[in-house]
């Protein structure tokens, strides 16, 4: 993700465009222009190998050769989950994890419109999805992820177990990014514009810029 040493600069800014999937591709190029104008230098692609169960990314041929295009900046690409929804899971299956804590509970109902795919799964659950998920960005992308970013940031302990078999280096959540091989992280909170509903929408315009000053002095942000 272009970590890069606080003590180096004073402000970095990593930048993820979330979702790339043949669901959101004009939707994906609206964003690329922007990058464009704005003159970013290097983004993070969350690549998604079968939105909702359906949109398959290796039978959209369009949408592959998009990826595989130029583009005027820099893509580090992200495998970002398997279905990115909670459903398809199978959270009451044996390989799940219950959820009943207050916690969890919240995280479901306010972070994510049902779309905490790995927040339940045990670590075979995990590897089960990690498995398809990669063969799917191999097959699409040829090359390896630089990492893995459960969907909604959303995840419990096992998926650091999980990651570690895969040889998937970074992962990330709403406070940190997380070096796999060596169990460090390093502080980088989330600023998120969100455009689901009219409400999340307008509510980006005020609440991100409020964001923005409360994490001024954050040496990383995303």
């Amino acid at each position: 993700m272009g970590i890069i040493n606080p003590k180096e600069k004073p402000l970095q800014l990593l930048i993820s465009l979330h979702d790339i999937t043949p669901f959101h591709s004009v939707r994906i190029k609206k964003a690329e222009k922007l990058f464009s104008e704005w003159g970013i230098q290097k983004i993070t692609y969350l690549f998604i190998p079968q939105y909702h169960g359906s949109y398959l990314a290796s039978e959209s041929p369009d949408f592959i050769k998009d990826c595989h295009s130029p583009h005027p900046f820099e893509v580090q690409w992200y495998l970002h989950g398997y279905h990115h929804l909670e459903k398809l899971a199978s959270i009451s299956g044996p390989n799940s994890l219950p959820i009943n804590t207050a916690q969890d509970f919240w995280k479901r109902k306010f972070l994510t419109a049902g779309e905490g795919e790995f927040l339940s799964l045990d670590v075979k659950a995990m590897d089960e999805k990690l498995t398809q998920g990669l063969a799917e960005f191999r097959k699409c992308l040829q090359q390896e992820p630089k990492g893995f970013i459960a969907p909604a940031w959303l995840f419990n302990e096992g998926l650091f177990e999980a990651l570690a078999k895969m040889n998937l280096a970074f992962t990330e959540d709403h406070r940190k990014i997380y070096r796999i091989e060596n169990h460090r992280s390093l502080p980088s909170p989330v600023i998120t514009w969100a455009t689901r509903t009219i409400l999340r929408k307008y509510g980006s315009l005020i609440v991100c810029p409020a964001l923005s000053l409360l994490t001024a002095r954050d040496p990383i942000l995303r």
